[in-house]
């Protein structure tokens, strides 16, 4: 079962869908993207039937907004009680003590933030809500001395994020700070089959323009990526379910590789792959592969039939977020030829309603693996340019 909702849904996974027949549960807004010829689940009779299907088949959500849907609807399922288990990243920190007793973290309300003194030896750190999204609200404090400045305008960052997004996709009340892992970051769609094995759909490294960069612009893929990351990740999945036999699960984690080499868990998230339908769709314009058709149908990638023809070939997502610093009433348009002109190969352009959202869209491009110009010149660019 699909439980869809907005802000966005993209057109290959509408595509999907429907050719599948898969039911689909409406939990806001998925008609307006085309899915309302779907088998869709509406009304009281509806959600009745979506009750019997939650706890007998797998379950796949558009994203963030649709989680609230289950919560208020399906509260005793097992999908609503696994989905708490990793949304509320603190929670999820504590759950993995055993596993990395080294590592160090404190949670703090909202109220108690601004008499909040980290500990000096706790430098750096990375402070988040505990329930956020797309990483806003998320900052690395290096040195005591940046600690308020950073504290202030995280709390005016989620305030006026929370404008437009619903408290169980960003909420403000609650931070979660935790100790700073240096070395590459990777996002990861995955899931608990059957038999509550991990099988590992898309790995990408999220790549940054400097140490103090926590935005979302880049993340790339490529055969020497997937290859390094799916061995460890598999092995740290099955510790993080050994004890709680989740199975028939989807998700999207996100990891960083330690000095030591080791894989740390950063954060999962529940019951979707990457936000907005972008590493669902990455797997597609790169391996081709629908990695959605693949997890609804208990079946898992052939990595070597994607891997041929592409060993020396590197796959980008690019988030194009507004950080121009013009407020979206002020911007008539956005060229997105003269973007799409920077790049040898775009593979496919996904506009968004920039006076709707904070970015401009999502770009899939294909570079050389041992030609990183084009991804580092985007990681690093400003995008004024292309506002008219």
């Amino acid at each position: 079962m699909i439980i869809a909702s907005g802000p966005y849904i993209s057109p290959h996974f509408v595509d999907t869908v429907k050719r599948n027949g898969w039911p689909v549960l409406d939990a806001g807004g998925a008609d307006q993207f085309g899915l309302h010829t779907a088998a869709v689940l509406a009304g009281a009779t509806g959600l009745e039937r979506a009750a019997q299907l939650i706890e007998g088949e797998r379950i796949l959500t558009t994203g963030e907004h649709a989680l609230g849907f289950v919560d208020e609807h399906f509260p005793d399922s097992g999908a609503a009680r696994t989905s708490m288990r990793f949304k509320d990243k603190a929670a999820f920190r504590r759950s993995l003590e055993p596993l990395f007793p080294e590592l160090w973290h404190l949670e703090c309300s909202a109220n108690a933030l601004p008499d909040l003194a980290p500990p000096e030896h706790r430098y750096p750190f990375v402070i988040k809500p505990s329930v956020g999204f797309f990483s806003i609200g998320v900052h690395v404090v290096r040195r005591p001395a940046d600690w308020p400045g950073v504290r202030d305008a995280l709390l005016d960052e989620v305030a006026s994020a929370g404008e437009d997004f619903p408290r169980h996709v960003l909420s403000g009340t609650r931070f979660l700070l935790e100790q700073y892992i240096e070395g590459a970051e990777f996002a990861v769609d995955a899931c608990f089959d059957a038999a509550g094995e991990p099988v590992i759909f898309n790995v990408l490294e999220h790549r940054y323009a400097s140490n103090d960069d926590v935005s979302d612009r880049l993340y790339v893929s490529s055969q020497r990526i997937v290859e390094d990351v799916i061995p460890d990740a598999v092995a740290l999945l099955r510790a993080v379910n050994q004890d709680h036999g989740i199975r028939n699960f989807p998700l999207h984690a996100e990891f960083r590789r330690s000095a030591d080499g080791q894989l740390v868990p950063i954060e999962v998230n529940p019951l979707r792959f990457g936000g907005w339908c972008t590493t669902g769709d990455f797997a597609h314009f790169a391996w081709g592969f629908n990695s959605y058709e693949l997890y609804m149908n208990g079946a898992q990638p052939d990595w070597e039939q994607a891997f041929a023809g592409r060993a020396d070939r590197e796959f980008g997502l690019v988030v194009l977020d507004n950080d121009t610093g013009i407020a979206p009433g002020d911007i008539d348009a956005f060229d997105y030829d003269a973007l799409l002109s920077r790049f040898t190969k775009p593979l496919h352009l996904s506009r968004m309603d920039f006076n709707r959202f904070p970015l401009f869209g999502f770009l899939f491009v294909e570079t050389p693996a041992a030609d990183r110009a084009e991804t580092d010149w985007i990681l690093r660019a400003g995008l004024r340019e292309f506002v008219r």
